[in-house]
C-alpha cells in the first residue's frame, strides 16, 4: 500500500495532543465538556467552514476521548485485580459461588472508580459515540480542517492517522499523495497521532538491530512488550462494555451471550494491535523474542537468551531458524533448565489457546442464524421494472420506475441544495470530471451527523436508508444472485453547467467508464487502484428533469460514439447494472439547471461495507 512503503516514520513522541494548541484553552475545554459534545462542536464549526474553531475542538474532543477511555480501561483493569486478590467469604467454592462473589466485587470497585473519575453525561457513553472515536472519524474532519488553515504536516499527518485505520479508503490515500506535496510537508515527518508506546520503542529496537546496538535493542524490546501487553489488557478490557442482549434474557444465556460478544471482540485484540503505522505484522508480539534472543546472545547474557528462544518456539514450534538456534546455544555452556518460556508469555500463550478452543466451540455449537427475516420484494412491492437489459441492448442492466414519489424527490433535492458540498469525495474539487460543470454532493455519513447534531430532520435520513434498501432488495432479487449484497458507498449528487458554459457542448458531463476498473482506450479493462475494484453493483436513482442535457447513456466504446440506450432522468426512475466493462456508461453534458441524483453501488465483499450503524441508531433512537 502508498501509505505504508512510502513514509519514513518519524519516532516522535509528541501525540499527546494532536498540536500546540494553547495548554489553558484546551484543558479548559477538556475539563468541562464530554468528548461527544466537543465532536459535535467541531462538526459545527466545520459545517460553518469555522476551520480554527473546527481544529480547536475536534483536537480536544480527540483527547478527551483518550482520556476517558484510558481511565474507564483502567477502572476496569484494576478492579478485575483488586476482586482476584480479596480472600473469599468462604474458602469452598460451592455451586460456582466464588466466580459470581469475584464478579460482584469486581462490579462495586467499577461503580465507585466509574463515579469518581467521569462527568455525568460520560458515565455512559453511547456506543455510536465510541464508534465515531474508535475508527478515527475526528482525523477525517480534521485532515479537512488543517488543509483550510495551511496547516499541510499536520494535515498530512492526520490523513495517515486516518488512513493506518482505514487503509482501503481510496479518496483519503489520494488525499495523502497530494498533502505530502504540499509546501512545507516533511515526508519522514509524517506521523501516526494514535500510535502508541510499544510501536515506537519497537521500531527504535529494531533499528538499534540494524545498528548492532544491542544493549539498545534489549531495553526497548523488554520495555515494549510491557506497553504491548498493557496495550492489549486496555484493549480487551474495551471489549467488557454494554451490549444489547437482543435474544434470551434469562440468566445463564445472558451471562453466555455477553461473555460470547465480548470473546470475540477480545480475539480482535492482537490483530489490532499488530500493526506498526499501518504495516501489519502476523507475529508482532512473538517477534520481540526473536530480536531478544539475539541481543542477549550478542551481551552475553545466554540465560535470558535461552528463555527468549524457548519463548518464541511456544508460538512458532517448527520454526527451523530458532531451532537452529536453540541447538547451537545448547552446545555452549548453557543449563537446559533455562530453555523455559518466559512467564508473561506463557500466560499470555495459554489463554489465547484456551479462548481459540472456546471461540471455536461457540461458532460450531451454536452458530446462530443471521438475516432470518429475508425481504420479498416479490410481494407489493411499488418498484417497477420498464425496460430489461434486452430492452437496453446490453447485459446485467435494467430501468426501473416509481422507486419515489415528486414529494420524496422533492425532499432531497432540498436536503442537496442545503447541504451538499463542491467536490464533495473529490478531494474539494469543484469540477472533477469536467470543467464545465460544478460537482457537489453529501455522503450518508455527513447526512448522519447532520441529523444527529439537530440541523436535519430524521424523516430526510430515514427516506435515504429506506429507497437505499429497496433498491438493494430489488437488485438482489432482480438479478437473481445468491451471495448477500452490501452497500459500499451511498452519495447524494448534483451537477450544474459553470457561469458562462456554452450551451452547444458536445463533452461529456462524465466521460466513459466502468465502476469498477481502469477502462484503456483498447477496451481492456484493469482492476486496480484508482479504481474501486470492489464493486459489483451500481445504482443511481434520479431525482429531477428541470435540466437541460444530462443523459445516461450505455456505451460500447472508448469515446461514447457507439451508443447501446440512452437514458433520460426523471424522479424516481433507477437505472442499475453490474459495475464491470460489461456496462461502460457515460453522462452527457449538464447545459442549463442542476441535475441531481442519489448513487448507490454495492459489493460481495463485506469488509468493503458502508458503515450504517451511526445511521441506524440515530433513526431508532429518533
Amino acid at each position: 500500500m502508498f501509505f505504508v512503503t512510502f513514509l519514513t516514520f518519524s519516532l516522535s513522541l509528541s501525540s499527546t495532543l494532536v498540536s500546540g494548541l494553547n495548554t489553558t484553552t484546551i484543558s479548559s475545554l477538556i475539563s468541562a465538556t464530554s468528548c461527544a459534545q466537543l465532536y459535535e462542536k467541531g462538526i459545527e464549526a466545520y459545517l460553518e467552514n469555522d476551520f480554527e474553531r473546527c481544529v480547536h475542538y475536534l483536537e480536544a474532543s480527540v483527547e478527551k476521548y483518550r482520556q476517558y477511555s484510558r481511565s474507564l480501561h483502567g477502572c476496569r483493569i484494576e478492579c478485575k485485580d483488586r476482586a482476584r486478590d480479596v480472600p473469599f467469604l468462604y474458602e469452598e467454592n460451592i455451586e460456582d459461588l466464588q466466580f459470581y462473589e469475584k464478579t460482584l466485587r469486581n462490579t462495586l470497585c467499577i461503580l465507585k472508580c466509574r463515579a469518581s473519575k467521569f462527568l455525568p453525561e460520560e458515565y455512559n457513553l453511547n456506543p455510536e459515540t465510541e464508534t465515531i472515536f474508535i475508527e478515527k472519524k475526528p482525523y477525517e474532519y480534521l485532515q479537512l480542517c488543517y488543509f483550510q488553515i495551511e496547516e499541510y504536516q499536520k494535515c498530512a499527518s492526520a490523513a495517515f492517522t486516518y488512513l493506518v485505520y482505514h487503509p482501503d479508503d481510496k479518496i483519503m490515500l489520494t488525499n495523502l499523495k497530494h498533502y505530502s506535496k504540499l509546501p512545507g510537508v516533511d515526508v519522514k515527518d509524517i506521523v501516526n497521532f494514535e500510535a502508541q508506546m510499544y510501536v515506537y520503542l519497537y521500531v527504535h529496537g529494531s533499528d538499534a538491530h540494524i545498528n548492532k546496538n544491542w544493549d539498545d535493542v534489549i531495553q526497548n524490546m523488554e520495555e515494549s512488550i510491557t506497553y504491548y501487553l498493557y496495550a492489549e489488557e486496555e484493549c480487551r478490557a474495551s471489549c467488557e462494555g454494554p451490549f444489547n442482549q437482543g435474544w434470551f434474557p434469562d440468566f445463564i444465556p445472558s451471562i453466555a451471550n455477553h461473555f460470547a460478544y465480548s470473546l470475540r471482540c477480545k480475539r480482535r485484540c492482537p490483530e489490532q494491535l499488530s500493526s506498526l503505522n499501518g504495516e501489519k505484522y502476523d507475529d508482532l508480539y512473538p517477534s520481540h523474542y526473536h530480536y531478544l534472543q539475539y541481543a542477549y546472545f550478542k551481551t552475553d547474557k545466554l540465560k535470558e537468551a535461552c528463555a527468549a528462544v524457548e519463548t518464541y518456539l511456544m508460538f512458532y514450534p517448527n520454526d527451523e531458524v530458532m531451532m537452529s538456534n536453540k541447538e547451537y546455544y545448547l552446545k555452549l555452556d548453557v543449563k537446559k533448565e533455562w530453555f523455559k518460556p518466559r512467564e508473561e508469555a506463557e500466560e499470555y500463550f495459554k489463554r489465547d489457546l484456551y479462548e481459540k478452543r472456546l471461540f471455536k466451540f461457540i461458532m460450531k455449537e451454536f452458530n446462530e442464524e443471521l438475516d432470518k427475516k429475508r425481504v420479498d420484494i416479490r410481494k407489493g412491492n411499488k418498484i417497477k421494472v420498464s425496460k430489461n437489459a434486452k430492452d437496453l441492448n446490453g447485459t446485467h442492466r435494467y430501468l426501473a420506475e416509481d422507486v419515489l414519489t415528486e414529494s420524496e424527490c422533492t425532499s432531497l433535492i432540498y436536503l442537496a441544495k442545503l447541504f451538499a458540498l463542491p467536490g464533495d469525495g473529490y478531494i474539494g474539487n469543484r469540477t472533477p470530471h469536467t470543467l464545465m460543470e460544478n460537482f457537489e454532493g453529501v455522503t450518508l455519513s455527513r447526512t448522519s451527523l447532520l441529523t444527529y447534531v439537530g440541523m436535519l430532520n430524521a424523516n430526510d435520513l430515514k427516506l435515504i436508508i429506506k429507497v437505499t434498501e429497496d433498491a438493494k432488495n430489488h437488485i438482489q432479487y432482480y438479478f437473481e444472485l445468491n451471495r448477500k449484497l452490501y452497500f459500499t458507498y451511498t452519495h447524494l449528487v448534483c451537477r450544474s453547467p459553470v457561469p458562462g458554459s456554452p450551451s452547444n457542448r458536445t463533452d461529456f458531463s462524465h466521460v466513459v467508464h466502468a465502476d469498477n476498473c481502469n477502462l484503456k482506450k483498447n477496451l481492456k479493462c484493469e482492476k486496480e487502484y484508482p479504481s474501486y475494484t470492489y464493486r459489483d453493483y451500481s445504482a443511481i436513482i434520479y431525482l429531477n428533469d428541470d435540466f437541460d442535457g444530462g443523459e445516461f447513456v450505455f456505451v460500447s466504446d472508448f469515446y461514447g460514439k457507439q451508443l447501446e440506450s440512452t437514458i433520460i432522468p426523471k424522479c424516481g426512475r433507477m437505472v442499475a447494472f453490474s459495475s464491470g466493462n460489461e456496462n461502460l456508461h457515460a453522462v452527457k453534458a449538464v447545459t442549463k439547471g442542476s441535475r441531481c441524483a442519489l448513487a448507490v453501488w454495492f459489493t460481495f465483499d463485506k469488509k468493503y461495507s458502508e458503515n450504517r450503524n451511526f445511521a441506524y441508531q440515530i433513526l431508532k433512537g429518533a
